[in-house]
C-alpha cells in the first residue's frame, strides 16, 4: 500500500516524497543496508510491463538474428559468433541498443518505481548508460562477481553508477540467478582473487536472486555481483538499464540521436535520461557553444516542467 505522501522543498526531500508515495520505503531500506533490492511485480510492473518487455525483446531479436528465442525451451544460440560460445557463456546472448526500438523500452525508462530508486542512488540528472536484454540459457560457467562502477579500488562512497534489472522470467538458482554480495557497496573496492568466484565455487556469502517474473532488481554500482550457471533447460531472460551520473561516459551515445517524435510523447525527464541534456565531445571549436545550447535547452525544460534545479550544468 502506497505510504502517505508529503510536501518538501529540497530535492532530497522530494525524492524521498516520492519514494514513500510509491510505497517503497521498505526497498530503499534494503538497498542502502545491503546494497541491492528486489521489488515484486505487483509494484515493479504495472499494467503487464514485464510481459510487454519480454515479447518486444524477442521480437527485436528475431528481428535482428532471423530466429524467435524459446524461454521456455530454447537456448540462447543467436547474434554469436558460434553456438558453442553462448552455450559457454556466463550471460548467454545480449540484444543491445534498445531505447529506440519500441516505445515500451521508454515506458520501461520513466516507470515511476525504477526512476524513484536510481534518483535516491544517483540524483535527479542520472542517465541511462545503456539499457539490453540478456537471454541466458544452460550452461557450465558462472559469472565471476565484480563491481559496476568499474574504477580501481578504492572506489567512491557514493553511487557514481546503478542498475535496474527487470526480471521477464523466474529467476532462481537452477534458473541462474543473479548473485550478491549483501553489504558489499559499503566496502568501496572490488573483489579480488578467490574472492571472485561464486557460492559453490568459492564465495558462500553470495546470494542468489529467488523472484517472480516481473519483478525489478535494483543495485548500487559498488555492490559485487556475478551469476550461477543455469542448470534448467530455457532461458533467462531479462532487460538491463545501466545508470550513470552525467561525469561518467556511457556506454551507448545517444546525444541528438533521438528522434522528435520520441522526445514528443515523452515527459521532459525522458530527454534527460536519454543523455540529450548532455553537451557531449566535440573536435570543433565552433561546434562547442551549440553543444552546450542544445543540451542546455533539455535541461532547462526539465527544469520547468518539474521545478528540480539539476546540481550540475554542462556550461563549459
Amino acid at each position: 500500500m502506497a505510504e502517505a505522501a508529503h510536501t518538501f522543498e529540497s530535492d532530497s526531500d522530494r525524492v524521498w516524497n516520492e519514494i514513500c508515495s510509491l510505497g517503497l520505503k521498505t526497498y530503499v531500506a534494503d538497498l542502502d543496508t545491503d546494497g541491492y533490492t528486489v521489488i515484486p511485480p505487483e509494484i515493479a510492473s504495472p499494467a503487464g510491463l514485464s510481459e510487454r518487455l519480454l515479447e518486444a525483446c524477442l521480437d527485436v531479436m528475431e528481428r535482428r538474428t532471423g530466429v524467435r528465442p524459446d524461454p521456455g525451451a530454447g537456448h540462447a544460440d543467436l547474434a554469436t559468433p558460434t553456438p558453442a560460445r553462448a552455450r559457454n557463456s556466463p550471460v548467454g546472448n545480449t540484444a543491445s541498443m534498445l531505447l529506440l526500438e519500441d516505445p515500451v523500452f521508454e515506458e520501461a525508462l520513466m516507470n515511476p518505481v525504477l526512476l524513484a530508486m536510481v534518483t535516491h542512488l544517483c540524483g535527479y540528472n542520472v542517465v541511462m548508460s545503456s539499457m539490453s536484454c540478456s537471454f541466458k540459457g544452460p550452461s557450465k560457467t558462472t559469472f565471476r562477481l565484480h563491481t559496476d562502477t568499474r574504477l580501481p579500488s578504492p572506489l567512491p562512497t557514493q553511487a557514481l553508477v546503478c542498475k535496474g534489472m527487470y526480471l521477464l522470467t523466474d529467476y532462481s538458482r537452477d534458473n541462474g540467478a543473479t548473485v550478491f554480495i549483501p553489504g558489499s557497496h559499503k566496502w568501496c573496492r572490488n573483489p579480488v582473487g578467490d574472492e571472485t568466484l561464486v557460492r559453490e565455487a568459492g564465495n558462500d556469502r553470495a546470494v542468489p536472486v529467488e523472484a517472480a517474473a516481473g519483478s525489478l532488481v535494483v543495485f548500487h554500482g559498488n555492490t559485487w555481483h556475478g551469476a550461477i550457471n543455469r542448470l534448467a533447460p530455457g532461458l533467462r531472460v531479462s532487460v538491463h538499464a545501466l545508470m550513470v551520473r552525467p561525469i561518467i561516459r556511457t556506454r551507448e551515445d545517444l546525444i541528438g540521436r533521438v528522434p522528435q517524435e520520441v522526445l514528443d510523447r515523452n515527459p521532459a525527464r525522458f530527454a534527460i535520461l536519454a543523455q540529450q541534456g548532455l553537451a557531449g565531445g566535440t573536435t570543433a571549436l565552433g561546434d562547442m557553444a551549440a553543444n552546450v545550447a542544445r543540451a542546455q535547452k533539455y535541461i532547462s525544460a526539465f527544469e520547468r516542467e518539474s521545478g528540480v534545479t539539476l546540481p550540475v550544468k554542462d556550461s563549459s
